[in-house]
């Protein structure tokens, strides 16, 4: 009777024994089965960022080729003293190809934002006409008749409500409340918390106006739109078509010039140049197997010593091109 007790104790042993090498091959089972998938998410982790650093390099790349681009205009003043979109700066060609990666593609386009109207010269107190052209712009599209007075007291640093404006007191009863700046706007998507705009109306607005780092309205002749420039001669009472200035090869060399071809445009004299120091870079690289990347940059070019500075970049839109890359 002890003999068969002693043989079922051992058999009971045997069997917690067994189960307790299972229960550890299944632990060591399952941390090793986690390693193995962090290991795995690591490794694709540090290549998503490898190729994201690549790209970002090519990118860098094509600022860098811009801005030589610009200096190089800037040292050829003497026989260009103008800047127009016939010149080397505008160019879309790529002077550099990735020779060991075939079908990598590099698209690029350029703008010269003095084209364009200047928003934030609605808090120049000095500008006569800022007010007046931006409301004359703005409808051509129809845009809302409280889009500028709503701009000018977003920028200024007063409390004082222009008409149809909005100030702090406004805004503090929105969800969620917040308040206006009062500073200079960096990017058109501010224009998303006080304004209600639709599709075509928003590009509308990233066609002719841009927020440049400055309260100056300067636009240069040789490349300014035909809205722009009918909206500035509109807000100083001058009725005059402009699509025989905008049709021709504009490369005036001098403000004296344009009025002595156009005497109507005496009176924006003081808002008009000839050559530019703010510019627009849109791009786009692609490499197969390694990604996408767009970027939008914007440069300042000192007019003093051409020295070139990319004051804003915007990764965040996405470009499209003619013949649209395969992704």
């Amino acid at each position: 009777m002890r003999e068969r007790r002693t043989t079922l104790s051992r058999s009971r042993n045997k069997g917690v024994a067994v189960l307790g090498v299972l229960a550890i091959v299944g632990v060591t089972g399952m941390l090793a089965y986690q390693l193995v998938s962090l290991q795995s998410v690591s490794i694709a982790h540090v290549k998503l960022t490898k190729n994201y650093d690549q790209l970002l390099a090519y990118a860098s790349g094509l600022e860098e080729l811009f801005s030589a681009r610009l200096l190089q205009d800037f040292f050829e003043a003497d026989d260009r003293p103008f800047d127009n979109y016939e010149e080397n700066w505008a160019s879309t060609e790529i002077e550099f190809e990735i020779s060991d990666l075939e079908e990598s593609e590099f698209n690029i386009r350029v703008f010269d934002l003095q084209s364009q109207f200047n928003a934030n010269a609605l808090n120049d107190p000095d500008s006569l006409i800022a007010a007046g052209a931006f409301s004359n712009l703005c409808s051509k599209v129809r845009l809302p008749y409280d889009t500028s007075p709503k701009i000018k007291d977003w920028i200024d640093d007063d409390e004082s409500i222009q008409p149809s404006g909005g100030e702090d007191f406004e805004y503090s009863r929105y969800d969620p409340p917040f308040r206006t700046p009062n500073q200079l706007i960096a990017d058109l998507s501010e224009f998303d918390y006080f304004l209600s705009l639709n599709d075509e109306e928003s590009q509308f607005l990233y066609d002719h106006v841009v927020l440049l780092p400055t309260n100056q309205l300067i636009v240069n002749i040789n490349t300014v739109s035909e809205p722009v420039l009918e909206a500035l001669l509109a807000s100083v009472d001058v009725q005059e078509s402009v699509r025989s200035l905008i049709n021709d090869d504009r490369d005036y060399t001098d403000v004296e010039n344009i009025i002595a071809d156009y005497p109507f445009m005496e009176t924006l004299r003081p808002n008009l140049a000839i050559s530019s120091n703010f510019f627009r870079l849109e791009a786009t690289v692609y490499i197969p197997n390694i990604g996408r990347i767009d970027f939008t940059s914007e440069f300042f070019r000192h007019p003093d010593d051409g020295d070139v500075t990319v004051y804003k970049r915007d990764f965040g839109k996405r470009h499209e091109w003619e013949e649209e890359i395969e992704f």
